[in-house]
């Protein structure tokens, strides 16, 4: 019955962790979108580049569905916005992301 229980646990946190991954996708590219630079540059110098790019790949076309995020819809948003000027926000490590967030609009 424990058991049960831990993997009962265990698949719900997984979901809420895809639920909070798929909010703070929109939500970065809403900032992007709306030209709030400023406010997303300072988000990401508190986040571990390393833990980004973890989570990016993580993300293959069946996480977008189980995220229910369309790649024709992240593609259409962020071809409005300078992925140069995020790359730089990236630092040293930016060319790799923005790589890999290209691979994965593809």
């Amino acid at each position: 019955m424990a058991n049960s229980f831990s993997k009962k646990m265990a698949e719900l946190l997984e979901k809420m962790d895809d639920k909070v991954l798929a909010a703070k996708i929109n939500a970065a590219v809403d900032m992007l979108k709306n030209e709030n630079y400023d406010e997303l540059a300072k988000k990401l110098r508190k986040v571990d580049k390393n833990e980004i790019m973890e989570k990016l790949n993580e993300i293959d076309d069946e996480k977008l569905k189980e995220l229910k995020l369309d790649k024709s819809d992240l593609r259409q948003k962020l071809n409005s916005i300078d992925l140069d000027a995020v790359q730089k926000m990236l630092g040293e490590n930016g060319p790799e992301i923005i790589g890999k967030i290209k691979d994965i609009i593809k």
